[in-house]
């Protein structure tokens, strides 16, 4: 059997273990964060956020075409297992081309093993490594992209071993073509130019110092040319306008440019120059590739749809579109940026804390300086910690957690350096190639985004070029290792069988054992949280409601839902964190999707631009309750019906020096609802921050997972509760999903052993214990109901299981705990007990215990969860240091003494608990 076969088969291999791996492990149907937009996009060839993934979603479209799975969602998850596994066998194609170059060719048996399966450790690395599986089994991007970038790289190896023939320049276009397409899948495939350009520099010319400058030079510039001139100046022009300047002459220049290059392309290949004939070529080719851009502006033309974001309906907004203008610009050669001596921003040169956002108060008050925020934040904690995450280990799951050695011990990693010294040491050109394309792909990549401190998530996805290169290092340094034990040793010491068994270690070590670490947190083949999250949400309203939304997590599955599934069309989903943004505004006013009324918004087109978050004085704001509204909601307030009004304060949110402002979100939210009037149910997801509801938290009802506006005021802070409702969302039996109104939640595998849910997913499953535990608390505290209480709390382990699924906040365990010991339930409360109190003991040993009511603090649980136990000396040790604390808590001292007490087995007052 020839080489050329057994690597072609190899390859197959390698494909074939990683697209079984990611199908067997694809999420089963629609997940949280931008997922749900991409397959609502998908589905009804919609326009998603900026800027855009044209390509994918036609892709993504084409599959959902195809019935190879019951659900939508899955088979556009496949679209980026497909283009993952592809990718990772052309890294396979790419590390033995270019072992082989730097080894020689392959004479041996033994050449067999070390090219081959070098190179297949070094793919099945990248496939089993956690950020690139992350990317697989979901309809992202960036799996499809990195198909992009490992074709492209892998034609440039072909290139060269074909550079000297005749026709070698249809690498080069098809090359062109492909980072064309590329721009409609996402923007990072495009970084691969300079590592390409620098390959192909050192295989047609001689290094030398100016030459090599020169060149330099010359690929920055056709960079530049690709991004932004292709992908964004050439739309701007069209549209009369390009960094600032505008000219009625602008939009002439596209097509004279093309042209110009479209005769460049004739005359250079009628006077046989051939360099600047492939270079007119290839600019028109990217062009071609580009062009899947025109589906947006084409589908932004639709009336009434559902998703339209920025209303790229013409060439102005189109180049907005592209630019990203919604996310605000990002400094990064020159601007403001924090300065810690004046307290103040300061213009600088590379700025790194810009933001004034009070959600990045971090960014400028845990810093000394720029400088440290760079290093310590945005290259180690942002970059570093992300490559050592896939290569070394993480230390858990949470937000900002940190690096673990202990799965791995780092070999990987260390594979990887020996791989890098291995191909600079006898390949220097090839290495430093790249090298440059690590270094663009991810700390170039990640000084360019000025990350600030906090993010929302996560996100190493945007580094998967980095760990790419590490990858192909990885092979490298195999090569490297198994090359320097046979110098070391005579000639037939090592046998055949040998090598292979240092590969079959390595694999082992490597691949496999990633696979074995990442499989649990992978496995996305029967998780449906977020598709029944959706549908609960959905169901929580009444018909033809009007839904305010937090963020990406309860909007894009609930997107999801009414586009792909057809599930409660009638809901109009107003998302809070888009209604700061004027297009977004105008289309809730403006169209109609599926024929949902408008949301009733009093501003004109002129108002919404220009509105703004405007100063505020904290005041009682009021909207009419008409008799009749009063009569169908029982207002049985004598204020309300006698002023014919909704009063309450409006308090805004704190700026700085005693200034409060309200924001444009909260503007919208009051006009919206005096505009409304009382005619359509609204309400709050459950998720909304209390600052988002403006004030009116006493008139919001619970019912499901959503709280209801009304014109009745609890007598709670936190609301009222609508029984009736809550029962039939969370008490019911087998819920079968309808498309229309239904009460009735859907639970599916939560209480299924051995699924892994992260913690995002857990944090949105706190919202179905909050439900539960405020219906058990309403029966318990107010209706004395034992038995009903006891039903709920069963009901709630029953459906999610405290040791399957742990609760994101332990103070509600703790509650759990105490009405389980109110009711004698001692095998139930110690199951919650044991939770809250390892939790605190970890609080205690770490010092974090602050809290502003020493009531709430970890030592005043855990003494009061000792008392439960009647273990009285533990409980007043535990009150005896908080006392120490909090001095002045006259409480604490009447509980020491109220426990002293009962150990000493004198009688005490019947209340367990003084306060």
């Amino acid at each position: 059997m020839s080489d050329k076969v057994i690597n072609r088969l190899v390859a197959c291999g390698v494909f074939l273990v990683t697209i079984f791996t990611y199908l067997r492990t694809l999420s089963v149907t629609v997940v949280f964060w931008d997922v749900g937009e991409f397959c609502s996009a998908s589905r009804l060839l919609q326009v998603p956020h900026p800027p855009g993934s044209p390509l994918f979603i036609l892709l993504a479209r084409l599959a959902s075409l195809v019935p190879f799975r019951d659900d939508i969602a899955a088979r556009m998850h496949a679209v980026s297992a497909l283009g993952s596994a592809l990718g990772v066998m052309y890294l396979y194609l790419v590390g033995s081309m270019l072992i082989t170059r730097f080894r020689g060719p392959i004479r041996t048996v033994a050449d067999r093993f070390i090219v081959f399966g070098s190179s297949a450790i070094g793919a099945c690395t990248l496939a089993f490594s956690t950020t690139y599986w992350d990317n697989s089994i979901e309809a992202e991007v960036y799996g499809l992209a990195m198909l992009f970038v490992s074709l492209c790289l892998w034609l440039t190896l072909r290139w060269c071993d074909h550079a000297d023939e005749p026709r070698s320049e249809r690498y080069v276009l098809l090359i062109a073509y492909l980072l064309g397409l590329a721009t409609g899948v996402h923007i990072m495939a495009l970084l691969v130019i300079i590592p390409i350009l620098m390959i192909m520099y050192f295989r047609k010319y001689e290094y030398s110092r100016k030459g090599f400058f020169r060149f330099g030079l010359i690929a920055v510039a056709v960079f530049f040319i690709v991004y932004p001139g292709i992908v964004q100046f050439l739309p701007g022009l069209l549209d009369g306008e390009v960094m600032g300047m505008k000219n009625d002459l602008l939009p002439f220049l596209p097509p004279l440019i093309l042209l110009s290059v479209l005769y460049g392309a004739y005359r250079s290949y009628r006077d046989r120059k051939k360099l600047a004939h492939i270079g007119c070529l290839a600019f028109l080719l990217i062009v071609l590739g580009y062009s899947t851009y025109t589906q947006v502006i084409i589908r932004a033309n639709v009336d009434n749809l559902p998703m339209n974001e920025n209303d790229p309906s013409n060439l102005a907004r189109l180049t907005s579109y592209l630019t990203r203008e919604q996310y605000g610009e990002t400094p990064i050669f020159r601007g403001q940026s924090w300065d810690n001596e004046t307290q103040t921003f300061q213009q600088k040169l590379f700025p790194r804390r810009w933001s004034s956002e009070a959600l990045h108060e971090p960014t400028r008050a845990n810093y000394s300086g720029d400088g440290d925020f760079l290093w310590r934040y945005q290259v180690d904690h942002m970059f570093i910690r992300y490559v050592l995450w896939n290569f070394v280990g993480a230390e858990g799951d949470w937000q900002d957690a940190g690096v673990s050695w202990k799965d791995t011990w780092g070999l990987p990693l260390i594979i990887s350096m020996i791989g890098l010294m291995t191909i600079s040491r006898r390949d220097w050109k090839t290495g430093l190639s790249l090298f440059v394309m690590f270094i663009i792909m991810g700390i170039i990549l990640d000084l360019y985004q000025n990350q600030q401190d906090p993010q929302p998530r996560e996100r190493d996805y945007f580094y998967v070029g980095a760990y790419y290169t590490m990858c192909l290092w990885i092979a490298f340094g195999l090569v490297g290792i198994i090359d320097g034990i046979r110098s070391r040793l005579k000639a037939g010491m090592v046998s055949n069988a040998a090598f292979g068994g240092i590969l079959a270690l390595a694999a082992a070590a490597i691949p496999v054992n990633l696979a074995r670490i990442n499989w649990k947190d992978h496995d996305r083949s029967q998780l449906y949280i977020a598709w029944d999250y959706a549908y609960n949400l959905l169901q929580s309203t009444e018909k033809d409601a009007i839904l305010f939304t937090n963020g990406d997590n309860d909007t894009f599955p609930l997107w999801y839902l009414q586009d792909v599934e057809g599930v409660r069309r009638d809901v109009r989903i107003v998302n809070l964190s888009l209604i700061n943004i004027s297009w977004y505004i105008r289309e809730l006013k403006t169209t109609m999707p599926y024929g949902v009324r408008k949301i009733p918004i009093s501003l004109t087109d002129q108002q919404i631009d220009r509105i703004t978050a405007t100063r505020w004085e904290p005041q009682k704001v009021s909207i009419p309750v008409p008799r009749e509204v009063a009569e169908k909601f029982g207002v049985t307030d004598s204020a309300i019906l006698t002023s014919g009004r909704l009063t309450w304060t409006m308090r805004g949110l704190p700026w700085q020096n005693n200034i409060r402002y309200l924001r444009i979100q909260d503007i919208l939210v009051k006009d919206i609802i005096t505009g409304n009037r009382w005619e359509r149910p609204i309400y709050f997801a459950a998720t909304c921050s209390q600052e988002a509801r403006i004030g009116l938290d006493s008139c919001l009802w619970m019912e499901g997972i959503a709280l209801r506006l009304r014109p009745i005021k609890s007598q709670y802070q936190v609301g009222g509760l609508d029984i009736p409702m809550m029962e039939h969302a969370y008490m019911a039996g087998q819920v079968v999903p309808r498309t229309g109104p239904q009460r009735g939640f859907l639970f599916r595998n939560l209480n299924k052993p051995g699924l892994y849910y992260d913690e995002n997913e857990q944090r949105m499953m706190m919202n179905y214990r909050v439900g539960y535990m405020r219906l058990a608390d309403y029966y318990m505290r107010i209706a004395g109901d034992k038995e009903k209480t006891r039903r709920v709390l069963d009901r709630m382990e029953e459906e999610m299981p405290i040791a399957s699924i742990p609760s994101q906040d332990w103070t509600y365990t703790y509650y759990v705990a105490k009405v389980f010991d109110d009711l004698g339930e001692r095998e139930k409360f110690e199951t919650y007990a044991k939770i809250v109190e390892a939790r605190c003991l970890d609080l205690v040993a770490s010092g974090r215990t602050e809290t502003n009511d020493p009531g709430s603090s970890p030592y005043a649980v855990l003494a009061e969860i000792y008392g439960m136990r009647r273990d009285y000396s533990r409980a007043i040790d535990m009150l005896t240091t908080l006392s120490a604390q909090y001095p002045d808590a006259a409480w604490i001292k009447g509980q020491i003494d109220k426990y002293d007490k009962m150990r000493r087995g004198w009688p005490v007052p019947d209340s367990s608990r003084l306060r």
